[in-house]
């Protein structure tokens, strides 16, 4: 009986739900001892699996939960393992902590080196065995224990997507960032880890030289690889970088790709009239201006500036697109130009060569993206679909 053995000495000190076999499981999270069952002995068939670019090229995979397994990994994550608090060192995925990769720059901006690290295969390098035993060691048995790492692991490894799996590294890495801490602590060197990427900085160049070998060993006595590729030394000469914030001058700005992908999303939205990307543009513009207080200005200056390029009142899909479906409500109605007056029947008339540049310029850029737009002519009144720029008579469109 003593595998079945529940330390609710621990449970009561830790706050957590004292469980001690399925069927108290299901009484305290409200969902059926058969969902649970399916859940935790099939959990490899309630994921959707896709794949991101990488960098390199390569494609990285992501497993999301269903919907009952992610309320189910809702519940864990709240009820068991945000009760259990995690390494100084881990800067990243924690309740309440606001902009953790602003705050893990910050920690090291003012250091004039930089030792950078990558853990390989972060989230996989993670198995069940380990997720299961960190349940153990909380207070659960044997069979609690078992339930609970199969339905927050996918085929015998942490997924990446997993709602539980960003805290769960986090406290598998407990004893990895102490480690490391105690070693760092003793040479006047700082150390931080935000999931994979392990930051070390010191204004010692040797010290922080010759820590890296022992700081290597260490990861890998933890069961981890280090990704040689990503493992870099920055001086004061080169382009620092922490988590994708720059920290060069002791200043801290966000990525000038961000911010240049950005810009091109909103002026992409406004050419095409399509802004389907609305919350995207809009999350990232409150990451940004989390990091550089002002931002969000900027932009509000940008698109007003989109708003009022004559070149563009005079299409009506594109007023009408901009008034309905504004990013941020602050900003004010575009005024759309009626071109009635226009005689399209003079050739002499100096505004219809202005017209054919603006309409060009405009469905050249929606043709270099296989963009399919549509307009109202101001003679018809027809909806007029444009995919071919080449073949358009811009007397059709005003």
């Amino acid at each position: 009986m003593k595998k079945y053995y529940t330390n609710t000495f621990i449970l009561h000190a830790l706050k957590l739900p004292i469980i001690q076999d399925l069927e108290s499981f299901s009484n305290s999270i409200g969902v059926s001892k058969r969902l649970i069952s399916l859940l935790s002995n099939f959990s490899h068939a309630y994921y959707t699996t896709f794949t991101i670019p990488k960098k390199n090229g390569l494609s990285r995979e992501i497993n999301t939960p269903t919907y009952s397994l992610k309320l189910i990994q809702r519940w864990i994550l709240e009820e068991i393992l945000e009760k259990v608090d995690v390494s100084e060192e881990a800067i990243g995925f924690k309740k309440g902590q606001g902009n953790s990769i602003k705050k893990n720059a910050e920690i090291h901006r003012y250091s004039v080196y930089l030792l950078q690290l990558d853990i390989k295969d972060f989230f996989t390098s993670i198995k069940k065995e380990k997720v299961f035993y960190l349940f153990k060691d909380l207070g659960y048995n044997t069979v609690v224990s078992n339930i609970l790492a199969s339905l927050c692991t996918y085929k015998g490894f942490l997924p990446q997507g997993g709602i539980c799996s960003p805290y769960i590294s986090n406290l598998v890495c407990y004893k990895l960032d102490k480690r490391i801490k105690g070693l760092c602590a003793k040479r006047d060197i700082l150390y931080t880890r935000y999931a994979d990427d392990l930051t070390f900085s010191s204004d010692n160049k040797e010290t922080l030289k010759k820590i890296r070998k022992v700081i290597e060993d260490i990861i890998k006595d933890e069961g981890f690889e280090i990704n040689p590729i990503k493992t870099r030394f920055l001086s004061p000469s080169s382009h620092k970088k922490v988590t994708g914030i720059t920290i060069n001058d002791k200043k801290i700005k966000a990525s000038k790709l961000l911010k240049k992908k950005v810009r091109s999303m909103i002026h992409h939205s406004f050419i095409s009239a399509d802004y389907s990307s609305n919350d995207r543009i809009r999350g990232y513009i409150a990451f940004i201006n989390s990091i550089e207080e002002g931002y969000k200005d900027k932009i509000l200056k940008y698109i007003n500036k989109l708003a009022t390029n004559k070149n563009y009142k005079y299409f009506e899909d594109i007023v009408v697109a901009y008034n309905n479906n504004k990013i941020f409500k602050e900003l004010e109605d575009m005024e759309f130009e009626d071109l009635n007056y226009v005689d399209f029947e003079d050739p002499e008339d100096p505004i219809i060569d202005f017209l054919s540049e603006i309409v060009e310029e405009r469905y050249s850029f929606l043709k270099e993206r296989n963009i399919e737009t549509h307009i109202f002519s101001n003679n018809t009144q027809d909806e007029v679909a444009i995919t071919n720029p080449d073949e358009l008579d811009p007397t059709d469109i005003f």
